[in-house]
């Protein structure tokens, strides 16, 4: 039964997924700063490589094999800092 005391449901508002805490604006900016530093990255990777970088909510795809290596394993770490972000 909901009354005046019940709490508000927020949406929109980021989350750990793990917990459902919700995350606070320092940890909000850190991980969006891994995200910048990443894309950087990934651009350099691509201008090196002679590729093009995909368009919104595409995939990263990278026309050799190490290339493609380097990328898979920057998606790991960009995971494990936003990881760290939330949990540190």
């Amino acid at each position: 039964m909901i009354n005046p005391r019940t709490p508000q449901t927020r949406f929109g508002i980021p989350i750990d997924y793990e917990t459902g805490t919700p995350l606070e604006d320092v940890q909000i900016t850190r991980m969006q700063k891994i995200d910048d530093a990443a894309d950087l990255l990934y651009a350099a990777m691509h201008e090196a490589e002679g590729s093009s970088s995909p368009g919104l909510q595409e995939a990263q795809i990278f026309q050799t094999r190490l290339m493609g290596l380097a990328g898979t394993h920057l998606e790991i770490a960009v995971m494990f800092a936003r990881k760290a972000v939330v949990r540190g």
